[in-house]
This record gives structure tokens, sequence and C-alpha cells, in this order.
């Protein structure tokens, strides 16, 4: 296994394995709007791309916050948790799904996809890698 790519002994500890969330927009994410309905969270220094999006209850569908984008050079895998109802619409190349809650999804890079929250409330959490 090569060191390169480990922290030097004396730099490393275990509290470098611990990450904090930080509040940060949607609008900051190419292809992503602000939603009231959601809150975004990220993980400061994760060594791939973690974001938690809490969904406050959605009675009727906002407006749609994520337009259909491309990851060239990336795979993403999208989970909706909820411990009660949560329904997004989720489009994969040109077909659109309707995914409820403690469901995964698995989007190979170069695929055109965008997810959107219909109703409920919960988690929508994005791992890209």
């Amino acid at each position: 296994m090569s060191t390169e790519l480990m922290p030097a002994p004396s730099e490393f500890t275990t509290a470098n394995l611990i990450f904090k969330f930080l509040e940060a927009s949607l609008s900051t994410v190419p292809f992503h709007r602000d939603s009231p309905a959601i809150t975004r969270l990220i993980a400061d220094r994760f060594p791939m791309h973690l974001a938690i999006h809490e969904v406050r209850t959605v009675t009727q569908s906002p407006e749609p916050y994520t337009l259909p984008h491309v990851h060239d050079d990336e795979d993403e895998i999208n989970i909706i948790l909820s411990t009660g109802y949560l329904k997004y619409s989720i489009m994969l190349a040109d077909e659109y799904h309707t995914v409820t809650a403690n469901s995964s999804i698995y989007i190979p890079r170069g695929m055109l996809h965008s997810a959107n929250v219909i109703g409920g409330f919960g988690f929508f959490i994005t791992l890209r890698f």
C-alpha cells in the first residue's frame, strides 16, 4: 500500500476521520436552486461529495429545484429516508420515476438526471465518488 495518500504519522489522528456538517445553499451547486422545503448540509473536508438534504413537511409539490444535469466524472448514489412519507420525482435518462421513502438510486456517470421532492418529509442523501 502506498503511503503517499496517507497523512504523515505525525499528522494523523483518528480525529481526522470525523467531519462536521455545515449548512450550504442549494444554489451553490450547478443546476440547483434554493427551495424553502430543503435545508442542505455538506460534510466539510469529507473525501467525497456527501450532502444531506433535510426535507421539511411538503404538502404540495414545490417548484422544481434540480434541473436535469450530468456528472461526467462521478457516479452518484441518492438515498431517500423517512420515518413516514416522502416521495420524489427522479429523472434518469429520459424516464421519470416516482420513488418513495427508504429507497436508493444509483446514477452512473454520464447519465442525465434530476431529483425533486413531491411530498412528505425526511432526508435525501447524495454521495458522489
